[in-house]
């Protein structure tokens, strides 16, 4: 990724806001909903949504999916490892990691990652288009692929419904980042953190910000979630339930030129249970080539490649498929 744009609206926030986006719908009222979202964004690049019409008995439905998963032997859970996918989708283990950065050390987390799902006729599949494809599913438990992946396309509307708000707030048309997402790479992770009951530990995941374009985030009731605010200090994202958390990556931040803020963000260690957490991740299209709203016409302006980015991020911290 080129060099970041200075982060112009950053604030030294002491809360996450709530934003009720019932109203994204209503004519009268959505322009002043996409005000409100594009604020956060640029002062907090985090922010709770409620109102997004994603009941409490769905989102129960997939982390309950997700328990049964990751509570299944080892050896079941490895049918579908991320190695026998060349889109890295599947079962991936606690701490492995890609082979392409020494330096980093894995995570404290299983994970089960799914995509859009398209059968091998489909024209993307045909044309050999990178990160398009089938699914790896598991045969047991029951009902598992049926909830995840209706999950998946639920999500996904709640996060288009965010990026046309967030172009509209901006000033744009609403399609202004969506028109990118007609062979979108989206991507939905389940993960459980490992029950770490050494104090010593204090990090589940270490601070980082996320690389592409928003992050819908559905978390449990364990909590840990930190995001750190222009003056340095940490402030909590407690969990609310029903809600989501989006927040901002820095695909999205180079993209508004630096309006939009992607915060760094780590998961602090609560011990006593496993944590989890269903991370949404809105990606455009593979062979997508981004520049800075406003410069389509200057030749000179810095340049993102989508494909390139996430091949790089995925080959360095998940396991390559196997050749």
């Amino acid at each position: 990724m080129p060099d970041q744009p200075t982060q112009s609206k950053l604030a030294a926030f002491e809360h996450i806001p709530i934003i009720d986006i019932s109203s994204a719908h209503d004519p009268a009222k959505r322009a002043d909903l996409a005000r409100q979202v594009v604020a956060v964004a640029e002062e907090v690049g985090f922010m709770y949504i409620v109102g997004h019409g994603i009941g409490d008995d769905i989102l129960d439905g997939v982390f309950d999916m997700s328990r049964q998963f990751f509570d299944l032997p080892d050896a079941e859970k490895r049918k579908i490892h991320i190695s026998k996918s060349p889109l890295y989708r599947g079962y991936l283990g606690l701490l492995e990691k890609g082979n392409t950065d020494p330096s980093f050390k894995g995570n404290n987390l299983e994970a089960f990652h799914c995509g859009t799902e398209l059968g091998e006729t489909h024209p993307d599949v045909q044309a050999g288009m990178p990160l398009r494809g089938p699914n790896l599913w598991p045969s047991t438990p029951d009902g598992f692929r049926d909830t995840v992946y209706s999950y998946y396309e639920r999500t996904y509307g709640v996060g288009t419904t965010l990026l046309e708000l967030l172009a509209e707030g901006l000033g744009h048309p609403a399609d202004t980042f969506l028109k990118y997402y007609d062979h979108s790479v989206s991507q939905l992770r389940l993960l459980r953190y490992a029950q770490i009951d050494d104090p010593k530990v204090e990090l589940l995941a270490r601070s980082h910000c996320d690389t592409g374009v928003i992050t819908v985030l559905s978390q449990d009731q364990t909590g840990g979630l930190e995001v750190l605010n222009k003056d340095g200090e940490w402030i909590a994202a407690p969990p609310i339930k029903g809600s989501y958390i989006i927040n901002i990556g820095n695909t999205l931040q180079f993209w508004t030129k630096g309006r939009f803020s992607s915060t760094n963000h780590r998961v602090a260690n609560r011990g006593g249970v496993p944590r989890f957490s269903i991370p949404f991740f809105m990606t455009p299209n593979f062979d997508a080539i981004l520049k800075p709203l406003g410069s389509d016409d200057d030749p000179d302006a810095p340049t993102f490649s989508v494909g390139a980015e996430m091949l790089n991020t995925y080959k360095r911290i998940w396991p390559s498929p196997a050749a």
